[in-house]
């Protein structure tokens, strides 16, 4: 049956056919080919999908939808300014501060790009910056801020292996936050080169009002992750007291959001989830073949015999996961990849929760690679240059995200110690 399914999936992907297109039909091949009645699909989708985590996909991106049309990112721009705007080079770094503190509120790598590189590339092209640079810059950023807490992509990974969601979430952020600075120290050193602009420095009254100003957005993450840490609630019921405080702070206090808008959020938000929970349902049929032609076994037992086996499977799937990233999307990948990889990496010994936080950091940094990288259109389109334009200065930072991605591939100090403080992992 796993021939069949693969043989279908590959032909039907060489012919253009939509991913998930290629993985529902593959897999009903092989259930045909393997003598098993039809009716097993359509079990294992929803029963796969009766699971309470994921409702926490469809809030979360409601609540980054609110938040990213309520004028947050602006906001959050300002503050970043304020705080590192007088440093050579300081809107380059005001992207990486920015994208952090709008990861912790937007759960999505396509959402961090198109709404800081709207409020950032404009004026870094007046005040001298070369559009592809920074384009890359914007691009960038977006790779590194999936791995703040909330994600998406961490939320399908948790509910398809039945790990600790809030453990992923704890587990990406320190993570998140070193790769931010890497890269902050990188764009100062090629602004010093280029000799790129500074800001004025900020007052302590002009820091003041942008802290005043972005102070209720900040506090969504504070919200988000202290509630999981203390215990007063999941993170899918975080998930719902996001909605409800993006709502509130979108609509009521800034007054950014009419409510005739409200019904082209909600479509917007309906469209994404769907998209994703779609994807999410059609894996469990095609993990379900996997299983039980037991490809996850035989693959762990043969990393085993080899020497070396349990490090020279993290440098592949690294390898792998890095080369998905480029072509599909991040939903995409963790449904394709992990119920073959996650087994394996159990049988080896590899922590859930490390395992879950390099494949999330690998499919960030897919996301920002040439040539097909979701990150690098959205951001070309926003600077309106050719998308091939940004390789060139885009290349440094995705060669620096990759050497710290093999630091925390093999150094899982950085992805546990949160959820060992905080969870006792």
């Amino acid at each position: 049956m796993a021939i069949t399914l693969f043989v279908v999936f590959f032909f039907l992907l060489v012919l253009g056919a939509p991913i998930v297109f290629a993985i529902g039909v593959g897999t009903t091949a092989a259930l045909i080919a393997g003598g098993i009645p039809l009716e097993i699909l359509p079990e294992k989708i929803f029963s796969g999908l009766a699971h309470f985590p994921y409702l926490a996909v469809p809030l979360f991106v409601l609540a980054g939808m609110l938040m990213e049309t309520g004028g947050i990112s602006k906001r959050i721009v300002d503050l970043s300014n304020a705080l590192v705007g007088h440093i050579r080079g300081g809107m380059g770094i005001v992207v990486m501060v920015a994208t952090i503190f709008f990861s912790d509120i937007s759960g999505s790598s396509a959402a961090d790009t198109a709404a800081i590189g709207s409020v950032m590339i404009p004026p870094m092209k007046k005040r001298g910056y070369a559009p592809n640079f920074a384009a890359a810059l914007v691009t960038a950023a977006g790779g590194m801020g999936v791995l703040i807490p909330p994600c998406l992509t961490m939320v399908v990974f948790g509910s398809l292996t039945n790990t600790s969601i809030g453990a992923l979430f704890l587990a990406g952020f320190i993570p998140g936050i070193s790769m931010g600075i890497i890269l902050m120290i990188l764009t100062y050193i090629i602004a010093r080169k280029k000799n790129l602009p500074k800001e004025k420095r900020a007052t302590f009254i002009e820091l003041l009002v942008a802290f005043k100003r972005s102070f209720l957005s900040l506090f969504m993450g504070v919200i988000i992750l202290g509630g999981i840490i203390l215990g007063i609630f999941t993170a899918t019921e975080a998930a719902a007291v996001a909605v409800i405080y993006g709502f509130f702070l979108s609509v009521v206090f800034y007054k950014e959001i009419k409510l005739s808008q409200l019904p082209e959020i909600l479509w917007k938000s309906a469209v994404i989830s769907g998209v994703v929970m779609f994807v999410v349902g059609i894996s469990y049929g095609f993990g379900w073949v996997m299983g039980k032609e037991q490809v996850p076994l035989k693959l762990a037992n043969f990393m085993i015999s080899i020497p070396g086996g349990k490090w020279m499977f993290l440098f592949a799937v690294n390898i792998l996961l890095l080369a998905m990233g480029m072509f599909f999307d991040a939903s995409l990948s963790v449904v394709i990849l992990v119920p073959i990889l996650f087994p394996v990496a159990v049988k080896l010994g590899i922590h859930p929760v490390h395992f879950g936080t390099f494949v999330v950091m690998n499919l960030g940094i897919g996301f920002t690679t040439p040539p097909f990288g979701l990150s690098l259109f959205i951001a070309s389109g926003i600077a309106k240059i050719p998308l091939t334009s940004i390789i060139k200065p885009i290349l440094p930072y995705i060669l620096t995200m990759i050497g710290f991605l093999f630091v925390v591939t093999y150094v899982p100090w950085f992805s546990m110690i949160l959820p060992k403080i905080f969870m006792g992992y």
